[in-house]
């Protein structure tokens, strides 16, 4: 039985990277109203201290971004935040952000593929996985490292795939796609 497997781009780096930048500036915002509204010299330093090491992060990142990953800035800014949170004895906090943190990798750690069989389209992504019959299908093509699948719902998909699904044959797939098409 023949199979094609892709593995497709995706854009949920950018998105958790998007999420990364908000929630550091959301934490900035939080620190800096600690920082203005508490009476508690302890709470004030703590919040002061987070603030200092945060941005001696941000110019460490930014002014040496060729030798650190993101990864790693972002990694290093979360358990500083959570550290801030656990030193302000806001435990629901912290136990918000690491979940939120753990949630985030698992979506980020896990490649989107479509799959193609005599019997169905497979499509999986990092949370969902959506199964369509080709009876649902109208057209599928893969040209040019871009995948596009055409449903009879005139609902249009179309997925870069990724460096290590160029070596799938285009005409021996765009072939097999029309063969399941037309039975």
């Amino acid at each position: 039985m023949q199979q094609f497997t892709f593995t497709l781009k995706d854009t949920t780096e950018k998105a958790f990277n998007s999420f990364f930048w908000f929630l550091l500036f959301l934490h900035f915002v939080i620190i800096s109203v600690i920082i203005i509204n508490t009476a508690d010299v302890y709470h004030r330093n703590v919040a002061w201290i987070a603030v200092s090491l945060s941005i001696f992060l941000l110019f460490i990142f930014f002014f040496l971004k060729d030798k650190f990953k993101l990864i790693t800035f972002q990694a290093v800014t979360f358990l500083l935040l959570t550290g801030f949170w656990i030193a302000q004895l806001a435990w629901l906090p912290a136990s918000i952000l690491i979940i939120i943190i753990i949630f985030a990798r698992f979506v980020l750690q896990k490649k989107s593929k479509a799959t193609f069989s005599a019997e169905n389209i497979i499509i999986e992504k990092s949370l969902f996985k959506k199964v369509y019959s080709w009876v649902e299908v109208q057209n599928v093509v893969l040209k040019d490292h871009l995948l596009s699948i055409d449903f009879q719902s005139n609902r249009l998909i179309q997925i870069e795939i990724t460096e290590e699904s160029y070596g799938i044959n285009e005409g021996s797939f765009n072939q097999f796609c029309h063969q399941q098409l037309s039975k």
